[in-house]
């Protein structure tokens, strides 16, 4: 799944290969990452170097704090963004919305259930990849008329996750 990240104004293509392995710019690393929980931090080795990561999430934007310096990063997947680029001057998503999971993971949480109303930007469902828990949020005010996944699940990339009409 490719990611444009943009760092202090910087911009980035991120390529998640596998779980261990990401592209930037077209420049292959190894990688793993552990979110410490009694911290809040996350330790990230890169090409066998290690970091202490801080990373703290508002309203879609992040805020990361490395070797000391903290660093303004917005995150949106390939997909959202042709998708923004395409929908261009339409107001609303219309018709039964399909929630799909756009890499390989494990359903954490879907915190809807059928026929419930939901909200445009309301949290329908969490996955995790690559040891970070990713959020899916409705595109629209609408009531859930599927729930095709459970906690604990593995999903395979473009998985049915929630489906919103």
């Amino acid at each position: 799944m490719k990611y444009i990240t943009t760092v202090d104004g910087t911009q980035y293509t991120i390529d998640i290969n596998d779980d261990h392995h990401i592209t930037i710019n077209g420049e292959r690393f190894d990688v793993d990452m552990t979110t410490l929980s009694r911290t809040g931090l996350t330790s990230l080795i890169l090409n066998g170097q290690s970091f202490d990561v801080d990373v703290d999430e508002r309203d879609g934007a992040y805020q990361v704090m490395l070797k000391g310096v903290l660093h303004d990063v917005t995150v949106e997947d390939e997909r959202t963004r042709r998708l923004a680029g395409v929908k261009g001057g339409l107001k609303e998503a219309v018709g039964e919305i399909l929630i799909k999971a756009p890499m390989p993971g494990v359903i954490v949480e879907i915190p809807v259930k059928v026929g419930e109303a939901v909200t445009k930007n309301q949290v329908v469902a969490v996955l995790e990849s690559m040891k970070m828990q990713n959020e899916f949020k409705s595109p629209k005010d609408g009531t859930v008329k599927s729930v095709r996944v459970k906690p604990g699940e593995k999903v395979d990339q473009n998985t049915v996750m929630v489906s919103v009409a």
